[in-house]
């Protein structure tokens, strides 16, 4: 079969890259490559049902490109997503110009809201910044669309779930009236998928944030409440308290625990993104009907 476009994902087997590759498979005009470690996982994932040449599967990592040198050839789009690290804004400059090297369009990037903080507002501020500016900073580059998206739904898995199932309520320092900017990772892979289907014109260097339903402690206590039919609470607890439950629950190392502990000020003040229902076609997910979609892992 022959397609109009070919489409190349790096990163695209988590929570965004479903809902992305999913989208992306209804559309009888494009290929998609994925890039992966392991192709069984891709598999797994997404299945072998599909039409010849729809999916290329090549196997390699971030230390060595080669397999990704070899294979972007013919590819009009790439989507990257690297998980932060170190090293992860040198990694997508390197992926990049290799990129447009071979002829690339456009590349989508997942980055995220922090870089709208202000400057080195924190390491990981820093960080977002350069991942985005290595791009920019490529001579030969064509458009380049980032996404910023703030707190992912999905990061309730990491920790709140466990203390909703065992205990019927889960904790944090935010005051009750205190929004944190929620978005869903099927909004991020969805609004991924349409610009990487759209006229690269259209987007040229865009960047959007992503927040798609500001809510306070309160207001998901009760969305959880509807959802699982029976009394959620939140009970607010010190910073130091929730310090404490981010590195030594979570595992998380100091800067990243530090990071969380500060954003709900810096981001508190962050309404829903306008414009976002335009861009998606409708209205983003909100977090009741994230819950909803998941109401599983909450039992």
């Amino acid at each position: 079969m022959v397609y109009e476009e070919r489409i190349y994902l790096v990163g695209a087997t988590g929570n965004i890259g479903k809902p992305l590759v999913q989208k992306l498979l209804q559309d009888p005009k494009v290929a998609l490559t994925l890039f992966t470690r392991k192709a069984s996982k891709v598999q797994e994932i997404f299945g072998t049902d599909h039409s010849e040449g729809k999916i290329t599967i090549v196997e390699g990592d971030y230390d060595n490109k080669r397999s990704f040198e070899d294979s972007i050839t013919g590819h009009t789009r790439l989507f990257l997503l690297l998980h932060p690290s170190n090293d992860y804004a040198r990694t997508a400059q390197g992926i990049a110009e290799i990129a447009y090297n071979a002829g690339v369009k456009q590349i989508v990037l997942i980055s995220g809201i922090i870089a709208s903080l202000p400057w080195h507002s924190s390491s990981f501020n820093l960080g977002a910044r350069q991942l985005e500016q290595g791009i920019l900073s490529i001579p030969n580059k064509t458009s380049f669309v980032t996404l910023r998206p703030a707190y992912f739904m999905s990061n309730i898995f990491q920790g709140d779930v466990h203390t909703i199932k065992s205990a019927n309520k889960f904790f944090d320092s935010r005051e009750k009236d205190q929004t944190r900017p929620w978005i869903s990772p099927k909004d991020i892979g969805e609004l991924a998928a349409i610009i990487l289907q759209e006229p690269v014109e259209k987007h040229g260097d865009a960047v959007y944030e992503m927040i798609g339903d500001p809510a306070t402690p309160v207001q998901q206590a009760e969305a959880l409440t509807r959802v699982l039919g029976r009394e959620i609470a939140y009970e607010k607890i010190t910073d130091e308290q929730n310090y404490e439950m981010l590195t030594k629950q979570a595992g998380m190392p100091h800067g990243l625990a530090f990071m969380f502990t500060q954003l709900p000020v810096s981001l508190g003040q962050h309404g829903k993104t306008v414009g976002l229902s335009i861009l998606l076609g409708r209205q983003p997910q909100t977090l009741e009907q994230w819950i909803e979609e998941n109401k599983t892992a909450f039992l």
